[in-house]
């Protein structure tokens, strides 16, 4: 029953949804996008993205597109920014089912199987549900290898530029080459398509770069040198990372599968089976490409996942047990962490001091609990129960999780806290980091004080309106009563005395505490 195709995507559907809301936005790139879409929606402006009002190009508008139309329906919060991703992932699951059919069918690999490794992977269950361009170029990429080499494959090109910009074909184009030149072949190329089909993805991805190039002077050379050249060849971007970055992220990201992932890939460089080697070229063209780049985040990898997914559904499938063994082992060293060292874990995410344990919440016994039993079916080699008690362990852990999620990034908290003590007409100013959230959670733009933007497409009275000084922030202070200063606590108290006022913390992330100014 759970291996039939349909069952599998119905249950996958649902156990990936149930855990859309629990968890505030992360910073930095979930709220980011969140809070572009909504000003989308309230400038009714869907073709000049704004982050805090201020122009930001720094990707196409599909991403923020979907989340606008998420939040339409279900409202400026976690399900509504989270659904267009959750979506896109489970139609990136449907795609790669219909791939295996295609251009990887495999005696050793079912569609329902292959779903439920898939749905099941940490970084599927983390970063295809986080609003950002990855789940969308993941659709993108997983839509080419599924109707290439129609003109449909030429479509989800289109699409994924328009997600990401010309890294989509690093995901479809790069593999293809990558496995012509090691079967030494023309044959795979033909997956690139007619003509008609590149005609359709430039139709699909140009209109939008077109149309705000020719309004905003210097765009395209930013856009060309800046968001393409610089962040792959420097680490402008401040996201670098050692060579095996994309190595690590890999095995990270495919838990619980890992070792059936690096089984699965060491058969297909061995032996050569046609399908197995796409799925490599899939997997490993695409992260050799990143390894060298100076902007590195790993939910990069998330379009190579059901290559990786393959490898490892094939793996499990064979009549060598290693595999499954591996996997039944990994699942239980998770359960002991999960007992061990989950108490400590929590106690950090609630701000106790170091070293410091809670005892374990319910759920985090049940997430245990279910990689327990889960190790039990992968030993057992019934594979789509072992990903169903994944799917509930990672449920469970979320659900553990959400009371704490100021400790993962999320200004949810924080941004509660103020709506409930802010009297109408007082200021709200972040100060030396932009943390997007507050705007979001807010519901309004905030100003910013000694934050790093990019700027440049502003004229002078637009930043005025984004920006204040120590001198206007002083005005403020005596004129009312109270301003709310968001930043890094100790720079803020230190600011608090250079201006001569006190300084209350009132909530705190992670990284940053919101505080009251006052004389």
């Amino acid at each position: 029953m759970l291996a039939r195709p349909r069952v599998a995507l119905a249950l996958l559907a649902v156990l990936l949804a149930a855990t859309l809301g629990a968890i505030g936005l992360i910073e930095p790139t979930e709220t980011r996008y969140a809070e572009i879409a909504r000003e989308m929606r309230v400038t009714g402006d869907w073709l000049i993205p704004r982050l805090d009002g201020i122009r930001h190009f720094h990707k196409p508008p599909l991403a923020y597109w979907a989340g606008a139309l998420g939040m339409s329906a279900l409202g400026e919060n976690g399900w509504g920014a989270r659904v267009a991703p959750w979506l896109a992932t489970l139609l990136t699951i449907a795609f790669a089912m219909r791939a295996t059919r295609r251009h990887l069918a495999s005696a050793h690999v079912a569609a329902g199987r292959l779903a439920w490794v898939l749905g099941s992977m940490f970084m599927v269950v983390g970063a295809g549900r986080a609003l950002a361009t990855d789940p969308f170029l993941a659709l993108a990429a997983a839509g080419f290898w599924a109707f290439a080499p129609s003109p449909l494959a030429g479509a989800w090109l289109g699409v994924g530029f328009l997600a990401k910009g010309p890294v989509v074909l690093v995901v479809t184009v790069l593999p293809v080459l990558a496995l012509a030149a090691w079967r030494r072949s023309r044959a795979p190329l033909a997956w690139l398509g007619p003509a008609r089909g590149w005609l359709l993805a430039a139709a699909i991805a140009l209109p939008w770069f077109a149309w705000v190039v020719a309004r905003t002077p210097g765009l395209a050379g930013y856009l060309v040198g800046n968001q393409v050249w610089q962040r792959y060849t420097t680490t402008t971007h401040h996201r670098g990372g050692p060579p095996e970055y994309f190595v690590v992220a890999l095995a990270a990201g495919a838990m619980p599968w890992t070792w059936a992932v690096l089984a699965g890939l060491v058969r297909a460089l061995r032996r050569g089976e046609p399908a197995a080697q796409a799925a490599a070229a899939w997997l490993l063209a695409p992260l050799a490409f990143f390894s060298f780049s100076g902007s590195k985040l790993p939910a990069y990898l998330l379009p190579c996942m059901p290559a990786a997914a393959w490898l490892a559904t094939r793996e499990l499938s064979v009549p060598s047990r290693l595999a499954r063994r591996a996997t039944a082992l990994t699942l239980l060293a998770m359960a002991a962490a999960g007992w061990i060292a989950g108490g400590r874990l929590v106690a950090r995410l609630a701000g106790l001091p170091d070293g410091a344990s809670v005892p374990l919440p319910a759920p985090v016994h049940a997430a245990c609990a279910a990689f327990a039993l889960a190790a039990l079916a992968a030993w057992r080699g019934a594979i789509e129960r072992a990903a169903l008690g994944v799917m509930l362990a990672w449920t469970a852990l979320v659900v553990a999780l959400a009371p704490y999620d100021a400790g993962l990034g999320s200004p949810r908290g924080v941004a509660r806290v103020l709506r409930e003590n802010r009297t109408p007409g007082e200021p709200v100013v972040e100060y030396r980091r932009f943390n997007a959230g507050l705007p979001f959670y807010l519901g309004e733009n905030v100003r910013l004080l000694e934050v790093p933007r990019e700027d440049f497409f502003e004229d002078a009275a637009e930043r005025s309106r984004a920006f204040v000084t120590r001198d206007s922030l002083a005005a403020w202070l005596d004129a009312r009563p109270r301003v709310w200063l968001f930043g890094p606590g100790d720079e803020s108290a230190a600011l608090s005395r250079d201006l001569g006022a006190t300084y209350r913390v009132v909530a705190r992330t992670r990284h940053d505490a919101l505080g009251l100014l006052s004389r």
